[in-house]
């Protein structure tokens, strides 16, 4: 049997304010192809399927196509609630959805009722034991794989009905207990576990959002022990955590400390009693994106950035004066950047980070404004620019006098 591990979808993100959807679109139409090329049985997503917990129309339409193609394509959905999902949103016709072939996990209580996968001649069979309550030795084969869902799980919200204390370590160990459990009762049955949260060792990004602090809201790998692969949403980066242990990563780049990363699935495969053999599979579709360093003309000149030129960039000046209009600058050569930062080489002087207290003692508004221009700037005002100050106060001060009588 082959199950296909993604996660952290996040339909409906934006990439710094600019709507991605398409991209999104064609990662998903990617994962349907999959399927169809590596004859999927089951597709895993293991939360954050949306971005928000109230989704756009056209979110909830990608998703709803998303879901048909796979299942057109022949493969079944194995689906759990993320941090950023709305559980009841996503959970909405739950029960219904299962009778299609999408089982869909998002309250905890269901975590140790899997979906039952079993390999027979006739093709593999599909069990939803949150809906048949049938005896656990009735379902399984010589060659059963349980998926059991776990989806994410807010510990204050159900430490006091797990009987645990309010941390992500001690819910998802006792979740995971019950999980174990479950499995040892079904005889020659392998299990997967499905599972969003943060796992000691992990690699992170920029654009998780964190689940809590203090460390809190870190588990130990040792929580999937008894599973034969844990399937992880959460954490962007696809990685190994243990040869069993594994994320997916984001389909698609939302941040650019995710520069460089090849986004992608694993294809987990059972074959017989031996241990799953995993393939990475790279995704085509996705943001091209760069990140570019130097002061405003050589980036402008340098022929080694063409390859940025059709990428979403994020651009430092390092330009010891900050140029002007440098946004309109850098998009006549790199149209979709859509972050710029100044950091001048060797940093800012104590005389630039102070302007407060160098403005201070201002004894005019020439001088006021001189001040205000070389913190900007970063340079002093030439003589031209001084006259054109002292002309623009002269002409306050006269529009002053002549609407309320005085200076």
């Amino acid at each position: 049997m082959r199950f296909l591990h993604t996660s952290d979808w996040h339909l409906g993100r934006t990439f710094h304010g600019v709507d991605v959807l398409d991209v999104q679109a064609r990662a998903m139409d990617e994962i349907v192809q999959w399927v169809v090329e590596h004859r999927i049985d089951a597709v895993l997503i293991s939360g954050d399927v949306y971005d928000r917990a109230q989704p756009r129309t056209e979110v909830v339409e990608l998703l709803n196509a998303t879901l048909a193609k796979i299942r057109r394509a022949g493969a079944y959905v194995v689906m759990t609630s993320g941090n950023h999902d709305s559980a009841a949103r996503l959970g909405f016709g739950a029960q219904i959805m299962a009778h299609g072939g999408v089982f869909i996990r998002t309250r905890s209580e269901q975590a140790d009722l899997p979906v039952l996968f079993s390999a027979h001649a006739s093709g593999v069979r599909v069990t939803d034991t949150a809906l048949s309550g049938a005896d656990p030795a009735a379902q399984t084969s010589a060659s059963t794989v349980a998926v059991y869902g776990i989806p994410y799980l807010e510990p204050r919200s159900v430490a006091p009905r797990l009987a645990c204390s309010p941390t992500h370590q001690d819910v998802l160990d006792t979740i995971a207990t019950s999980t174990a459990a479950d499995l040892r009762s079904r005889a020659h049955t392998r299990g997967v576990v499905m599972a969003h949260a943060f796992v000691t060792g992990a690699a992170t990004t920029d654009s998780e959002r964190v689940i809590d602090s203090g460390g809190l809201g870190t588990v130990s790998a040792d929580v999937f022990a008894a599973h034969s692969y844990a399937a992880l949403g959460h954490i962007h980066r696809r990685q190994t955590v243990r040869t069993a242990v594994r994320y997916s990563g984001s389909p698609v780049a939302y941040s650019f400390s995710e520069t460089g990363q090849t986004k992608g699935a694993w294809l987990v495969e059972f074959t017989g009693a031996a241990e799953p053999r995993v393939e990475a599979l790279d995704h085509r579709a996705g943001l091209h994106l760069a990140q570019l360093r130097g002061n405003l003309v050589d980036l402008l000149r340098d022929p080694g950035h063409a390859n940025a030129e059709s990428a979403w960039c994020q651009v430092v000046l390092t330009d010891p004066e900050r140029p002007a209009s440098a946004m309109e600058r850098i998009r006549t050569r790199f149209p979709q950047t859509v972050e710029l930062r100044w950091e001048p080489e060797g940093g800012r002087s104590q005389q630039q980070i102070s302007y407060s207290a160098r403005v201070k003692g201002a004894q005019s508004p020439d001088s006021l404004c001189a001040s205000f221009f070389e913190h900007v700037r970063q340079r002093s005002v030439s003589d031209a620019e001084q006259s054109d100050i002292a002309s623009a106060v002269a002409a306050a001060r006269s529009r002053g006098t002549s609407e309320e009588g005085t200076p």
